[in-house]
């Protein structure tokens, strides 16, 4: 490749449209990987947050936590092209879910990128809509992205997909 056609083509990635189209990724983050330490994900966010402590959650909300529930709070988190709060929960030291929080005004955009990313409507709750095969899920409220472990999957179907009355 030419320099001139390298340079085109990083003007071309670089430019507000190359970053708008990514934009739109609902998908897991490359960061996240379900079952790494709380050590890891620490030195794997430090890039990627312009913050990001971490603190016990006690008591523990997580089921069958056997020795400690933890969280990194990561501000700045870039999620659909904007800085995001997102929260990642470890259960006895082993990542189980991540929360991004969003604005409301991000709903339409959000759903609909979720659904045409994994070809369905999702099922659909008060409090959510799951995209089961996926282990993610929109939440109305508060407005956020969840992400859980293959691992936590019988308990956040629980959560998320409640009995009908």
């Amino acid at each position: 490749m030419t320099k001139a056609l390298s340079l085109s083509f990083a003007a071309v990635l670089l430019s507000p449209a190359a970053a708008s189209a990514q934009s739109t990724d609902v998908t897991i983050p490359e960061a996240i990987e379900f079952g790494v330490s709380v050590e890891t994900m620490t030195e794997r966010l430090a890039p990627l947050c312009d913050e990001a402590p971490v603190r016990t959650i006690d008591p523990p909300r997580l089921p069958d936590v056997q020795t400690i529930q933890q969280q990194i709070d990561c501000r700045g988190f870039d999620y659909m092209g904007e800085p995001r709060l997102a929260e990642f929960v470890f259960r006895d030291d082993a990542l189980q879910l991540v929360w991004i929080l969003v604005d409301a005004d991000d709903q339409d955009r959000v759903i609909a990128a979720m659904r045409e990313a994994y070809g369905e409507e999702g099922l659909t709750t008060d409090m959510v809509i799951a995209f089961r095969d996926h282990r993610t899920a929109w939440r109305f409220e508060p407005p956020e992205v969840l992400f859980f472990s293959d691992e936590l999957r019988p308990a956040m179907e629980r959560f998320l997909m409640p009995p009908a009355e």
